[in-house]
C-alpha cells in the first residue's frame, strides 16, 4: 500500500513540475482551442445582423500637407479642409 502511494505521489509530482514548466504552452494551445471555437461558432451563426448601423465617415484630404482625415475631425476653412490647427495657420502665413 505504500509503495501505492509514493508512486501516486511522484506521478502527481512530475505531473504537476511538467504543467508548470510548460504553462505558457499550455496556456497559448487552450487559447488557441477558444479562438477555434469562436470562429467556428461564428461560421455557423452567420453573420450579426445590427439593427442601427452608422454610415461611415467621409474622409477629406489635407489642402496643406495632403493627409487624408474624417471629415467630423478636420478644420474648415471656406471649402478648404485642413487636418489640424498649424496647417490652417501655415497655410494663412
Amino acid at each position: 500500500m505504500r509503495e501505492a502511494l509514493f508512486i501516486i505521489l511522484v506521478v502527481l509530482v512530475l505531473l504537476g513540475w511538467t504543467i508548470f514548466r510548460y504553462r505558457k504552452q499550455i496556456s497559448g494551445m487552450i487559447g488557441f482551442a477558444k479562438m477555434l471555437k469562436e470562429a467556428k461558432d461564428g461560421l455557423t451563426q452567420g453573420p450579426k445582423q445590427v439593427g442601427n448601423q452608422a454610415k461611415g465617415i467621409p474622409l477629406v484630404n489635407c489642402s496643406k500637407c495632403g493627409v487624408w482625415v474624417p471629415q467630423n475631425k478636420s478644420r474648415k476653412v471656406g471649402e478648404v479642409f485642413f487636418c489640424s490647427d498649424e496647417c490652417v495657420k501655415t497655410k494663412q502665413t
